[in-house]
């Protein structure tokens, strides 16, 4: 287990085929960095994870812990979340690629299983699928959030509006567009 220019990584040959290998690993401050630029890890992510091996296959379980931070989808207002995800996850080494003619079935197991080259699983890019994977897919401070005016763009939340709404059916919004240019 090394941490270098892949970042936190784990080669195969490290995990005993008897004993396995447990890795508990605390990320500095912000690491590992998060693919997506509207998510922001905050605080110490945590590993947790115990990998075994069988020949050339890889197994681990284990658990990610971190804290994210993103904006609300309706009134954009920063906010965290804490995250704890649990994993159990295959590596088998990757075959050599297919030419673009080959074609390939694919069965239940490859859909699970992941792939290593030269020996070595990034246990950064384990940590960052494990933390995207948790984040729901509605972003939302609060269940009950009001979101943003459509007039002057005032946090609902915060403060009450006096900008009239007129709600119109979408349906007529066309022939509001033709009267206007008239």
């Amino acid at each position: 287990m090394s941490a270098g220019k892949l970042g936190m990584v784990v080669n195969i040959n490290q995990i005993n085929e008897e004993d396995g290998l447990a890795i508990h690993h605390t990320y500095a401050e912000g690491e590992p960095e998060l693919r997506s630029e509207d998510s922001l890890i905050i605080g110490r992510p945590a590993l947790d994870l115990h990998a075994t091996r069988d020949g050339d296959k890889v197994n681990l379980v284990g658990s990610v812990k971190a804290t994210v931070e993103y904006n609300c989808d309706r009134c954009l207002t920063a906010f965290s979340t804490p995250l704890d995800q649990s994993f159990d996850l295959s590596y088998v080494p990757a075959a050599r690629p297919a030419s673009p003619m080959e074609e390939k079935e694919l069965g239940g197991d490859d859909l699970s299983t992941a792939f290593y080259v030269d020996q070595v699983i990034d246990l950064d890019d384990v940590v960052r699928e494990q933390i995207e994977l948790a984040l729901p897919m509605s972003r939302l401070c609060d269940s009950e959030c009001r979101g943003l005016c459509p007039e002057c763009g005032g946090n609902l939340n915060e403060q009450e509006c006096d900008c009239s709404v007129e709600q119109v059916d979408p349906r007529w919004a066309a022939l509001r567009e033709l009267k206007s240019d008239n």
